[in-house]
């Protein structure tokens, strides 16, 4: 009889400390289950021949953003940030309202020297892109408008950053609005007196911050000196440098 139940007892154990194959992972206490989180949008802006911010915004529908430093940017590589639930529902409002779907991948452009802009939407494994420098739809705008937001509003700045200053004397600066068939980096290279340069692209109708020395010309007479020029169509200080 003892040794019935010894043998009963040892096989208790072998029984016990036997791996347990046929549990799932859901079921186990500490097993990950893989990550459902898809992207939203993203939007990557490309390099130009002046100072124009680069950088890539990826939104992702677990309410997480991606931001990746280029160049000319104050904040060079990788962070990530969490938006609060009113920042990603009125993105995704934005989004859908926009409806990517319905351009072209390319929006068509007479500007040059403008930096690309990419945009792309995510719908389960379906994706598509709209690529364009000058003449992006308001629409479209407006949607990078909001990302914009969204980022600075959690410190990053992407709009204007130290790093797009131009370094040196070229301290000063000013909004030109060339003609459309204008290179302002060609325009910029003209001057063989005086230093000027392209700092960033502003709009698509070809409007540029250009920067200049004010130990060389004050401001007035580089206003009166650009507002003369073949190819200028309006020029006045950046007041917000």
């Amino acid at each position: 009889m003892k040794h019935s139940l010894l043998f009963l007892l040892v096989a208790a154990i072998l029984v016990a400390c036997k791996p347990q194959d046929n549990v799932s992972a859901q079921e186990s206490p500490t097993a990950t289950a893989p990550s459902s989180t898809g992207t939203l949008i993203k939007l990557e802006t490309g390099a130009c021949r002046g100072y124009c911010p680069m950088y890539k915004l990826t939104f992702r529908t677990d309410g997480s953003l991606e931001y990746i430093g280029i160049r000319n940017v104050e904040k060079i590589g990788l962070e990530t940030v969490r938006l609060n639930a009113d920042e990603y529902a009125q993105l995704l409002k934005e989004v859908r309202k926009v409806d990517l779907w319905q351009y072209p991948a390319v929006i068509p452009s007479t500007v040059v020297d403008a930096p690309v802009h990419t945009y792309t939407v995510f719908e389960g494994s379906k994706t598509h892109s709209v690529k364009g420098t000058a003449g992006i739809p308001q629409p479209i705008l407006e949607l990078e408008t909001r990302m914009q937001d969204i980022v600075e509003a959690h410190g990053i700045a992407v709009r204007k950053g130290d790093a797009c200053k131009v370094p040196g004397a070229l301290t000063a600066q000013a909004i030109v609005k060339f003609k459309m068939h204008v290179n302002a980096k060609d325009f910029c290279n003209q001057f063989s007196d005086i230093k000027v340069r392209t700092v960033r692209h502003l709009s698509e109708d070809n409007t540029w911050v250009i920067a200049y020395s004010p130990k060389e010309l004050t401001e007035t007479q580089f206003m009166s000196l650009l507002k003369d020029m073949d190819g200028v169509l309006e020029v006045e200080p950046d007041k917000q440098k």
